[in-house]
């Protein structure tokens, strides 16, 4: 008796075309732009943003992802259009709708009168920066400490690091990585413990003249570490 071939039905033929259209597109978008006449792929750095464009299913589609170094390549937005040029240009105006409304929507921090990112501008930041382990300690201990903070002593404790200048180098760089990423003004460097970098990720508390400024993370952001690093 002859085996039966497999039956394959249309809707799963056409699931498994798309499915490889999909791929195709992906595959082509992580080329470089040398090799776009083979790819058919246009890429466009865009602020912080990389556009890809390029067609799909027969559509003229641009994606914008993270721009390198970041550390992944989710897609953060997407347009369409007549041809791959017409939707960079409709995608360029949503990312630039995209970064004013979230430009508004900072609060400003009457300490220390830092603009600071909403929860989801800092999610997406910690998704795509790539910390190293000291500063991930640093800004797990600074979550943690919630409304008390952490005196750079105990900051540096909680690193490994015995020099405290060092200490303050890798905390400082934590915010300058988060500030680079979403483009945001650094502050105006102050006294030591009030450096402008440092406080993207918190403000300097000094309760008395007798003891040490306590680091206090941004309310926005405690939340965001503990559910993302």
């Amino acid at each position: 008796m002859r085996n039966r071939a497999p039956q394959v039905s249309l809707q799963n033929a056409k699931l498994s075309v798309l499915g490889r259209e999909q791929r195709d597109f992906q595959d082509r978008s992580v080329r470089k732009s040398r090799n776009a006449d083979v790819s058919g792929v246009i890429e466009e750095e865009f602020g912080k943003y990389l556009i890809k464009a390029g067609i799909l299913s027969g559509n003229s589609v641009a994606r914008a992802f993270p721009r390198p170094p970041a550390k992944t390549q989710a897609m953060i937005a997407d347009a369409v259009g007549e041809t791959p040029e017409m939707a960079i240009e409709a995608l360029k105006e949503i990312l630039e709708e995209r970064d004013k409304k979230r430009n508004d929507q900072r609060r400003l921090e009457e300490n220390t009168g830092t603009l600071v990112p909403s929860e989801r501008e800092y999610i997406e930041a910690l998704r795509q920066v790539r910390f190293t382990p000291a500063q991930v300690t640093m800004l797990r201990a600074l979550s943690i400490a919630g409304k008390e903070g952490l005196t750079i002593g105990q900051l540096s404790q909680a690193a490994g690091y015995k020099s405290r200048e060092a200490s303050i180098k890798v905390f400082k760089k934590a915010g300058l990585l988060i500030a680079e990423y979403l483009e945001l003004d650094i502050p105006q460097p102050g006294p030591e413990q009030n450096d402008g970098a440092a406080q993207i990720v918190a403000f300097s508390h000094i309760e008395s003249d007798d003891k040490p400024a306590t680091w206090i993370m941004h309310e926005e952001l405690r939340c965001v570490v503990r559910s993302v690093l």
